[in-house]
């Protein structure tokens, strides 16, 4: 069935019933202009929600129509649990917001790339031409298809991944590595590189909120030559308006109620460093220029997050290239949706 159908029967209320998968902004996006039956939460402890019922997946009726507002890391295989539980009629959010023309918002991160790609369509057509491989370049066309049109399907070869992210064979680990984990959470990236790399000589870990600094430094007690860095990378040094009320995307924000300290990299490690993974929130490219030093003297290998501004997707390797243009670019991409987006730099005296 086209979006288009779903979208006019299912706003008529002429069907069987109405659910939404999954309970967050988006689910209640629909519920708040569309009257649905229920709620679909296999993980909720409310049985109530917005006075709808939340079901279980395995409790929804067959014959229900079901929109899935699960639109971050796992979004094809939310739809995927849907149809094997043998509902027949159910469509995506993205697809959803576009049939609805403006009456349901899609995500920023759709509707921002819309509007940057627009203003910036040859910025765009440049970073795909220096990109190094062809799988690179399928990567750019698969993610930039899906945050212009919307359409899910563009995203149907990739899963999730996260377990493989910062980590290719082009960006070969060495013996006596200096690792920089910048946005370091609860450590995973860093127990990644340390089981991949076992010879490094030290990592750098950075991370500014202390409830997960301690959870990090819980998983890696059992890691040597770790120094630990309690502030954020930035391109400054300065105390700024902190959201700590998103877990691992957690940022920087004028309506944050906490603080975070933040600084340089050349400010705070002024030794050499070969490898350098950011993934901040956004403020990616602020973090780059606070480490211009390092990466003009040391050329090291960088993984940068480049999804959480669309205009990143070109704005950071237009910066990494303008300080040394004898880097290789490759971009690689870990869920299903959106997200984890990552440039990789990589010194062509050691790209293979």
């Amino acid at each position: 069935m086209e979006a288009d159908e779903f979208f006019a029967r299912f706003t008529a209320g002429r069907v069987p019933g109405r659910y939404l998968f999954g309970i967050n902004e988006f689910s209640r996006r629909i519920a708040d202009a569309i009257e649905v039956d229920g709620f679909i939460d296999d993980y909720a402890q409310e049985t109530l929600h917005a006075g709808k019922p939340v079901l279980r997946l395995a409790e929804v009726p067959k014959d229900a129509w079901v929109v899935s507002c699960v639109t971050n890391a796992r979004p094809t295989t939310a739809m995927r649990r849907i149809q094997a539980c043998g509902i027949e009629n159910y469509l995506d959010y993205f697809a959803f917001a576009q049939a609805s023309r403006g009456r349901i918002r899609s995500i920023p991160a759709i509707e921002d790339t819309v509007i940057d790609y627009r203003e910036h369509a040859e910025k765009y057509s440049w970073v795909r031409r220096v990109l190094e491989d062809e799988e690179s370049r399928r990567v750019f066309d698969d993610v930039m298809n899906f945050r212009l049109s919307g359409d899910l399907r563009a995203m149907a070869r990739f899963d999730y991944a996260a377990e493989r992210q910062y980590f290719e064979a082009f960006c070969e680990l060495a013996h006596g590595e200096v690792f920089v984990d910048g946005g370091g959470y609860d450590g995973f990236t860093t127990l990644e590189f340390a089981r991949r790399c076992p010879a490094y000589a030290r990592i750098h870990f950075f991370e500014p909120v202390e409830a997960a600094m301690q959870t990090a430094r819980a998983k890696l007690e059992g890691l040597g030559n770790v120094v630990y860095h309690s502030v954020g990378l930035f391109d400054a040094k300065a105390a700024l308006p902190f959201d700590a009320n998103a877990g691992s995307a957690s940022r920087i924000s004028e309506d944050g109620e906490g603080v975070i300290h933040v600084d340089r990299l050349d400010d705070v490690v002024p030794d050499r460093v070969s490898f350098v993974k950011l993934d901040l929130e956004g403020v990616e490219v602020q973090a780059l220029r606070g480490m211009r030093r390092h990466i003009v003297e040391d050329a090291p290998k960088l993984a940068v997050a480049v999804y959480h501004h669309p205009s990143d997707l070109w704005r950071i390797p237009e910066f990494v290239l303008g300080l040394r243009s004898d880097y290789a670019v490759y971009l690689r991409h870990y869920t299903e949706s959106w997200t984890e987006s990552v440039a990789y730099f990589v010194p062509r005296s050691h790209s293979r």
